[in-house]
């Protein structure tokens, strides 16, 4: 990727606040921090950008209501279009989204953690979230500067991918909340 591809986690949403566990949940918007952290990643990415020399060409983000409105922030900010690819969507939880978080983890405690194409909870596993994150990654045009909105879990398969390792064989990589990370040739820290 001769040009950089920018991985940003969407802002706050509201079922971050209440602590419910999202996965596929679609509707949980954006909270006014969530914005403000949008409005952030917006103006990193344009000073990374400009600093290169480039601006962003596109904006590609999942179809789940706190990534679009994340995408529709950074848009407004770095002229960039908007398209949307459902395989930048969070990992399928099953029957543990809508739960809380205390609630979540008690049920986690049964799954074997190990296997890592195991569909948790009737949802995905986390092989399939790796396999769909690297697809999309590979589709990304190499002559443009690219950013994609996604979710915590989805962007550490993403990592873990661009490091050349399963995700299951990966260090733990905390992604905040409207958290921007530059891809060049392997994966970078922070832009």
């Amino acid at each position: 990727m001769p040009y950089p591809v920018y991985l940003v986690r969407h802002g706050q949403s509201e079922w971050n606040v209440l602590r419910l566990t999202q996965g596929q949940t679609s509707h949980p918007p954006l909270t006014a921090l969530g914005r403000e952290q949008a409005a952030q990643a917006a103006a990193l990415i344009a000073a990374d950008a400009s600093a290169r020399g480039r601006a962003v060409d596109t904006i590609v983000t999942s179809d789940l209501t706190r990534a679009a409105e994340t995408a529709e922030i950074l848009a407004e900010v770095l002229g960039a279009p908007v398209h949307r690819d459902v395989r930048l969507r969070e990992q399928h939880l099953g029957d543990l989204e809508g739960r809380g978080y205390d609630e979540t983890w008690a049920a986690a405690e049964e799954i074997d953690w190990t296997d890592p194409t195991q569909p948790i909870a009737g949802g995905e596993s986390l092989m399939d979230v790796y396999e769909r994150m690297a697809a999309t990654l590979d589709d990304v045009d190499p002559t443009a500067v690219t950013v994609l909105v996604s979710h915590g879990d989805a962007i550490r398969t993403a990592i873990a991918y661009l490091n050349g390792v399963k995700p299951h064989e990966s260090d733990w990589v905390e992604v905040a909340n409207g958290s921007v990370a530059r891809v060049d040739d392997g994966i970078s820290g922070p832009a």
